[in-house]
């Protein structure tokens, strides 16, 4: 995997930041535990906290392997650890083990089932395979559990649009913006919909949002000349072109 396809995963498929100990913890693991135990746990090098939060540093570190490594550890000792089999599937995904990454989220999922990250990423994998329809199902379970997930709507939208079913897309689209006005991939995925079914007009306007909320999108700029092209409107064209081109100088 090139650098910037490994960029685009990581941003993609988020890892959980570094797990505290706190009280929640405290009550779960002294439950199963005396009070002698729990402390030597939390102060064992090896303990599921310990190795997880290892995981997490590798993570940050690009040695998504030994990371991986980690969290098994840290699964090997606590098989109920949610968060563990998260980040495994994310690490998984980055790496386009999609299947094997899906299986971590359905894990994840099968111990906690309102795990809406879980569902979302899940999506995600589902969708980066080909598999459009069962991603849309993951979205939108996703949905159900938090109806403000302004990506899983957005990403709901991208599956739906890869389906053809633009006008579905751009519905979901609209969910999205609405939840997070500032969203310039829903605005220029919205964008792309509309040029889709032919209505430049509309795209063309999409793109300009896009464009407020980033002037650096040099996609935007791109499919905005295109959409002013198809309009007719060639000296407006060009300048998009020519922004795209300093953009990408």
């Amino acid at each position: 995997m090139n650098k910037a396809t490994y960029e685009k995963a990581s941003r993609r498929y988020t890892i959980l930041k570094f797990l505290e100990i706190t009280s929640l913890v405290v009550l779960i693991l002294v439950s199963i535990a005396s009070a002698g135990q729990f402390a030597d746990q939390i102060n064992s090098p090896n303990s599921s906290i310990n190795l997880y939060n290892k995981g997490v540093a590798l993570v940050n570190l690009g040695k998504l392997d030994e990371a991986i490594k980690a969290y098994d550890k840290a699964i090997e000792i606590n098989p109920q650890y949610a968060d563990a089999w998260y980040n495994k599937g994310n690490i998984l995904c980055q790496l386009g083990k999609f299947d094997e990454g899906i299986k971590a989220y359905d894990k994840t999922i099968e111990i906690n089932p309102k795990y809406s990250n879980a569902w979302y990423n899940k999506g995600n994998a589902l969708d980066d395979s080909g598999r459009h329809d069962e991603a849309i199902k993951a979205f939108d379970k996703a949905l159900e559990i938090n109806p403000k997930f302004s990506y899983a709507w957005s990403n709901k939208g991208k599956a739906l649009s890869k389906l053809s079913k633009f006008d579905e897309a751009i519905n979901a689209y609209n969910k999205a913006i609405k939840i997070n006005p500032q969203d310039s991939n829903a605005w220029f995925q919205k964008g792309v919909s509309l040029s889709k079914l032919g209505k430049f007009d509309e795209a063309t306007k999409a793109y300009d949002k896009t464009i407020e909320i980033n002037p650096q999108y040099s996609n935007a700029w791109i499919n905005k000349g295109a959409a002013l092209g198809k309009l007719g409107k060639s000296d407006e064209a060009i300048k998009a072109y020519d922004k795209a081109i300093e953009l990408n100088q």
